[in-house]
C-alpha cells in the first residue's frame, strides 16, 4: 500500500511539473498570436485557436509514447493534423461558404470551420432552446432560421454552399425502438431531402448511427445516390462513437494516423486526474454514471487520491470543443431577449457571486438566470457532433481544386415522407441464393407490412409481405453452368417467370439492382460504375472482389447479341483483403474485362474510415433467419399443381382458413423439396465414404491376412472400430422407401401411381439418377 502511495505521489509531482511548463507555452504563446485574420490563427500546445483557450482549465499534458517515433504520426509528430491540412492546401481563396446546419445543437459544424480555418456565413435551424442558446453565445454572427419543417427557400437571398445534418436517431438506434426511418423522430430525415431538393446546394453532408439495419441505411443511399461511409472518433478523438456518413464532397484519401498519439488519449483532457485507460467510451445523453455498456471510464483525482467520473467540461475537450462550450447562465426576462453570460468559476465565492447576479436582477427588473444544468448539458453532449470528424470529412473543400468542381446538388423524385419507400413496385431487387451469393434478381409487383403499412405510433408492426417476379437467365448465357438454378454467373440477359412468388423477410434480400437495363420483359444485369462484384476463377474456384471504376456496354445491339458479344468493357482496381474482417483496401492494380460470365455477384458495400478503404458484405451473415421457408424459390411443379388444383369459392370464415391451409400447404412443400434435395446429396455422400471405405478395408484384410466372414466380407478386429468413420447426421433421417414417398407427394403421384425402384424424377431438376 505505501508503494501505491508513494507512486501516486510522484505522478502528482510529475503532473504538476508539466502543468505548470504547459501554462507557461500558453501564455507566451497567447501573448505573441494575432487575432484578426482567421487563416493566420496559431495554435496553442494543448490543440485549441486562440482566443478560445480557458486559462482556467489547462489539461494535463502527456509526453510522447516511446514505444512511436514522431514521424509515425501527422505533421511534425506533434499529432496537430488540422495544422498540417491546412498547410498542404494551402491559403484560403474566394469567398465564404455560406453554410446551413440543420438540427444544428450546439454548433459541431462551426467548431470544425473556426479549427480548419474556413470562413464562412452560417445559418442554423434548431429548436431545442438551451442548444440554440450554446450557439447565440459561442457563434454570435450565426444566423438562426427555425424549425427545419418551416424552412423554406425564400428564407434566403442568395445560394446555399453546404448543408449539414445529422437527424434524430431514435428510431434507427439499436438503442431505440427500431421503428425505422419512417418512424415518428427519424422521420425528419426527408425534411432535409426536401431542403436539399429545395435549395440544392453543391455539397451535403448527413450523419446517423451505425447501428441502423441495412435497409434503412440502404433507403437512405438511395435518396442521396452516394455510398455511406463509416468512421469511429476514436481514431481522431479520445472517445468511442461509430457513425455513418454520406457526402458527395470527395472522401479524405487517408485518415490522419493519430489514433496511438497522446494527442487523442484521456490523459489529455482531463484536469487534475490522472486517466487509467488511453481511451474511453461512447459519450451519451444521460451521463458517464447511466451509460451502460458505454460507460465512460473512471479516473484517479490527483487531489484526493480517489476514483472520480469524468466531467462534463473534459468531455466537451475530448469531443473537440473549447472547455466550458456549454457552461452558461441564461438570463431571461419577459417581453425581452435572453441574453447570456458566462457561469461563474469555482474561483468566485459564493457570496461575490450572489452580489453579481442580485445586480443583475436589480438593473433589469424582473430578470432570472438559470444555469444550464448537468443533465441538460449531457444531454447537448450527447446528440452532438465529434469536432475533429466533421472537419476530417470537409476537410477536402480546404482545396480550391475541389471546390471549384461542386455542383448544384440533384434529388430526383419525391421528398414527402408518405410518397417515399425504399422498395418501389418494378425496382429489381438481388437475393441470396442457396449458397449465399446475391445473384437471384427479382421485379417487386406488391408490398405491404412492416414500414409499408400506416399504422399509429408505438402500435405493432404488421408482417412484411412482398409479391415478386423471379428473372430467370435466358439459355444461352447457362451454358457451362454446373447448376442453373444457382448459376455462378450473375450478369447477363434474364426474362420474367410468369408466376408470382412472395416473401416474409427482408434478410432473403440483398440490396436494389441499379446496374440494370429494361429491355421489354427482358433484363440486362451488368457490373456498374462504382460498385463491388466478386469474380470467380473458373481455374481455381475462387473469388476475388474489385471495384468498377468505368463500365461501359453497347446499348444498341444489347437485345440481339449473344453471350460475348455485347461490347461490354470494365476497368476495374483489384481489392485487397485487410486483416480485419470484411475490409478491403483498393489496389492500384488495374484490371481490364470484356467477358461478362466472370462477374459471379455484386457485393454491397460502405466506406471506411477513407476513400481507399471499404466494408464489403460478402454473404447473408447476419441477415439468416431460423425459417427455413425464408428465400427459396417454389418450384414449376408446385405452381402448376397449385394452378391445377384451383381454389373453392369459400365465404367468411371459411374463406380464411383455407387460404391459411394452403399457405401451410406452400411451406410444407418447400421444407420438403429442401430435406428430399439435402438427403439425396447426402446419401450420395454416404454411398461415396461407404466406397471408400471398402477399399480400406480390403487393404486392411490383405495386410492382416485376408480374414473373411461367410459372406465374403472382411472381419473387423476389436480395435479396428475407429476406422469407421460416421457420416453427417440427416436432419431427417429417411430411409429410400421414405424419400419416394415425399417426391412422389411433391410431384402430384400421391394416388398409386408407380415410378422407377431406382430413378427419382422432377421437372425442376433437383434431384439426380441415385
Amino acid at each position: 500500500m505505501d508503494s501505491i502511495i508513494k507512486k501516486l505521489q510522484e505522478l502528482e509531482r510529475e503532473a504538476r511539473a508539466l502543468q505548470e511548463k504547459e501554462k507557461e507555452q500558453v501564455y507566451s504563446q497567447l501573448q505573441t498570436t494575432p487575432a484578426s485574420n482567421v487563416n493566420d490563427r496559431q495554435e496553442v500546445s494543448s490543440g485549441w485557436p486562440s482566443g478560445s483557450f480557458n486559462q482556467e482549465f489547462p489539461c494535463t499534458p502527456v509526453p510522447l509514447c516511446p514505444t512511436h517515433s514522431k514521424e509515425a504520426f501527422e505533421g511534425d509528430g506533434d499529432g496537430d493534423w488540422w495544422t498540417a491540412f491546412r498547410k498542404k492546401a494551402g491559403p484560403w481563396k474566394g469567398e465564404k461558404l455560406v453554410v446551413l446546419s440543420l438540427f444544428d445543437g450546439i454548433g459541431g459544424i462551426w467548431a470544425a470551420l473556426t479549427r480548419l480555418g474556413i470562413p464562412f456565413v452560417g445559418y442554423s435551424s434548431e429548436v431545442s432552446p438551451p442548444a440554440i442558446q450554446v450557439v447565440k453565445a459561442r457563434y454570435p454572427d450565426v444566423h438562426h432560421v427555425g424549425d427545419v419543417r418551416k424552412l423554406d427557400r425564400t428564407s434566403f437571398s442568395g445560394n446555399v454552399d453546404l448543408v449539414v445534418g445529422g437527424f434524430p436517431c431514435q428510431d434507427l438506434s439499436a438503442m431505440g425502438r427500431r421503428e425505422g426511418l419512417h418512424g415518428q423522430r427519424s422521420k425528419l430525415f426527408f425534411d432535409l431531402l426536401r431542403v436539399l431538393k429545395e435549395f440544392k446546394p453543391k455539397w451535403f453532408l448527413v450523419e446517423n448511427v451505425a447501428s441502423m439495419t441495412w435497409i434503412d441505411r440502404e433507403e437512405i443511399s438511395k435518396y442521396l445516390r452516394v455510398y455511406p461511409i463509416e468512421l469511429d472518433s476514436i481514431e481522431l478523438t479520445p472517445t468511442r462513437r461509430r457513425r455513418v456518413y454520406w457526402t458527395n464532397i470527395p472522401y479524405p484519401p487517408r485518415l490522419p494516423r493519430v489514433k496511438d498519439h497522446p494527442s487523442t488519449f484521456v490523459q489529455s483532457c482531463l484536469h487534475n486526474a490522472i486517466a487509467l485507460e488511453e481511451k474511453t467510451g461512447v459519450v451519451m445523453g444521460f451521463g458517464s454514471d447511466k451509460a451502460n455498456s458505454c460507460l465512460l471510464e473512471h479516473v484517479m483525482d490527483i487531489e484526493t487520491k480517489k476514483m472520480r467520473g469524468i466531467t462534463q467540461i473534459e468531455v466537451e475537450v475530448m469531443m473537440g470543443y473549447p472547455p466550458n462550450h456549454t457552461n452558461l447562465l441564461i438570463t431571461e426576462a419577459k417581453h425581452q431577449t435572453n441574453a447570456l453570460v458566462q457561469t461563474p468559476s469555482k474561483k468566485e465565492t459564493s457570496s461575490a457571486s450572489k452580489k453579481k447576479q442580485g445586480k443583475i436582477s436589480g438593473s433589469r427588473g424582473s430578470l432570472s438566470q438559470n444555469p444550464i444544468t448537468p443533465a441538460i448539458r449531457w444531454v447537448l453532449l450527447g446528440n452532438t457532433f465529434t469536432v475533429p470528424t466533421i472537419g476530417y470529412l470537409i476537410s477536402p473543400l480546404l482545396k480550391g481544386s475541389v471546390r471549384v468542381l461542386g455542383q448544384p446538388v440533384v434529388i430526383p423524385g419525391p421528398t414527402k415522407e408518405n410518397e417515399c419507400s425504399v422498395m418501389e413496385p418494378y425496382d429489381v431487387w438481388a437475393l441470396y441464393n442457396e449458397h449465399e451469393r446475391p445473384n437471384w434478381y427479382a421485379r417487386i409487383l406488391k408490398r405491404a407490412g412492416d414500414r409499408f403499412s400506416r399504422m399509429s405510433y408505438g402500435a405493432k408492426k404488421h408482417p412484411l409481405y412482398i409479391e415478386m417476379q423471379y428473372l430467370e437467365i435466358t439459355t444461352p448465357y447457362l451454358e457451362g453452368e454446373d447448376d442453373e438454378w444457382n448459376p455462378l454467373r450473375g450478369t447477363g440477359l434474364f426474362e420474367l417467370r410468369e408466376e408470382v412468388d412472395t416473401q416474409v423477410a427482408w434478410t432473403t434480400f440483398s440490396h436494389r439492382v441499379t446496374s440494370c437495363l429494361t429491355l421489354g420483359d427482358k433484363f440486362y444485369v451488368y457490373p456498374g460504375k462504382d460498385e463491388v462484384w466478386a469474380v470467380y476463377s473458373r481455374q481455381t474456384w475462387s473469388p476475388f472482389f474489385v471495384y468498377v471504376v468505368e463500365s461501359n456496354i453497347n446499348i444498341k445491339t444489347l437485345d440481339s447479341a449473344k453471350p460475348g458479344l455485347e461490347g461490354f468493357y470494365a476497368s476495374c482496381r483489384l481489392m485487397l483483403r485487410t486483416a480485419e474482417l470484411g475490409v478491403y483496401r483498393k489496389t492500384e492494380h488495374v484490371l481490364e474485362f470484356t467477358d461478362l460470365s466472370l462477374f459471379c455477384f455484386r457485393a454491397p458495400h460502405i466506406f471506411r474510415q477513407e476513400a481507399n478503404l471499404l466494408k464489403v458484405e460478402v454473404s447473408a451473415s447476419g441477415r439468416k433467419t431460423k425459417n427455413i421457408e425464408r428465400g427459396i424459390r417454389r418450384s414449376k411443379e408446385s405452381q402448376e399443381l397449385e394452378d391445377a388444383e384451383g381454389r373453392e369459392d369459400i365465404e367468411g370464415e371459411e374463406q380464411e382458413e383455407q387460404e391459411e391451409l394452403e399457405e401451410q400447404n406452400l411451406v410444407e412443400e418447400t421444407i420438403n423439396r429442401r430435406i428430399t434435395r439435402n438427403f439425396e446429396r447426402e446419401l450420395r455422400s454416404r454411398k461415396r465414404k461407404q466406397s471408400r471405405l471398402t477399399v480400406f478395408q480390403d487393404n486392411e484384410v490383405k495386410k492382416k491376412g485376408g480374414r473373411e466372414d461367410q459372406e465374403g466380407y472382411p472381419v473387423q478386429e476389436a480395435g479396428d472400430a475407429d476406422l469407421v468413420k460416421k457420416a453427417p447426421e440427416c436432419k431427417h433421417d429417411f430411409d429410400d422407401e421414405e424419400l419416394n414417398d415425399e417426391v412422389n407427394r411433391d410431384s402430384g403421384q400421391e394416388n398409386g401411381a408407380s415410378t422407377p425402384e431406382t430413378v427419382v424424377t422432377d421437372d425442376d431438376g433437383l434431384l439426380h439418377d441415385m
